[in-house]
């Protein structure tokens, strides 16, 4: 391309040109760190939500101690077992109410539960991507990691 007067890359045809714009090298350099951003951004993405996850197990499970604590009032004793699809002691008596069950079941995977008269264990998992083991106890509450 010829440079008219000015300096200005002129065409074939005798048009003016003005190339303003980016080069690929430019874009390509834009892309690479907008990927990178992407790519952190997703990463704390998911740590917040699996971190979210635990946290909603942990209170389900907060309340599933309260109510189990309800029960051992009222009973004198804790569930010696509980069907947890339904939510039901060994005896089919209710021991949590159709909320707090619909949570347990939305929220958490139970794993194993124990009970007799003074005391009582809950092994869960959080719905987290690693599956977060927690166990309640009439005493305490743990969480695997933590």
């Amino acid at each position: 391309m010829r440079k008219s007067k000015k300096g200005n890359p002129v065409s074939v045809t005798g048009i003016i040109c003005r190339c303003s714009g980016f080069t690929l090298i430019e874009l390509t350099i834009a892309l690479v760190v907008m990927g990178i951003i992407v790519t952190l951004a997703f990463s704390f993405y998911k740590d917040s939500i699996s971190k979210a996850k635990i946290t909603v197990a942990q209170s389900v499970l907060v309340n599933v101690k309260k109510t189990l604590a309800i029960y051992n009032m009222d009973k004198g004793n804790y569930p010696a077992s509980i069907d947890f699809t339904s939510c039901l002691d060994e005896k089919d008596h209710p021991v949590f109410g159709p909320e707090l069950c619909a949570q347990l079941k939305e929220d958490v995977l139970t794993e194993n539960y124990s009970g007799n008269a003074s005391s009582f264990e809950l092994k869960a998992r959080a719905k987290d991507t690693q599956k977060t083991l927690i166990t309640l106890t009439q005493d305490n509450i743990t969480i695997q990691g933590h």
